[in-house]
């Protein structure tokens, strides 16, 4: 392994001593070498200029922070962040860009199909009727105003005066009535269709 100059061994400690010139020295110093290492990752010389910047950004932070394992071996590390925040642009590019545009093609619209809009139509009508066939009022409030307005629980428990964990007994008893009512498959439920 190559050893480091005596004169940047000493910039780590001159940098979290507040020195700027041992900054710049340092940017001097290993600028060359971590656009070499981009440029091996990225094509885009745009790209290269913003990772070599966010390269140095980050290594005078964690440098300054103390952050610095061997503080001889500036180098080393400022070429390992360099890979790692390459390699961190690739993978987040990964996962935003869709591979192909036959792949957004084979995507299944989120739009509902004349059938499954008619069966959710159906089925609010089943919620409906259920909630109607509950045999308080309150058990039809709570469930309506909950789930379906989904309004706050703190507001819901101050106006029916009741704290958090009443409140969960109260919701969780209109389900359990709700659910006895509900018959899977059943369109009558209460009602006509």
């Amino acid at each position: 392994m190559q050893e480091t100059p005596p004169a940047l061994a000493t910039l780590a400690a001159r940098i979290r001593a507040g020195d700027r010139s041992a900054e710049d020295a340092l940017v001097r110093a290993f600028s060359r070498g971590v656009r070499v290492i981009l440029r091996r990752v990225a094509r885009d010389p745009a790209l290269v200029d913003d990772l070599h910047q966010e390269t140095f950004r980050l290594g005078l932070e964690r440098i300054r922070a103390g952050a610095l394992r061997d503080e001889s071996q500036p180098g080393g590390f400022l070429a390992g962040l360099a890979r790692n925040l390459a390699i961190e642009h690739f993978r987040k590019a990964r996962r935003t860009v869709p591979e192909d545009e036959a792949g957004l093609e084979r995507t299944p619209s989120s739009a509902a199909s004349a059938t499954e809009q008619l069966e959710r139509e159906e089925d609010a009508r089943r919620v409906a009727r259920v909630l109607e066939a509950l045999p308080t009022e309150r058990d039809r409030a709570v469930l309506r105003r909950f789930y379906l307005g989904q309004e706050d629980k703190d507001a819901l428990c101050a106006e029916l005066g009741v704290d958090r964990l009443q409140f969960n007994r109260i919701l969780h008893r209109a389900r359990e009535r709700f659910r006895a009512l509900w018959k899977p498959g059943d369109n009558s439920a209460g009602g006509d269709t």
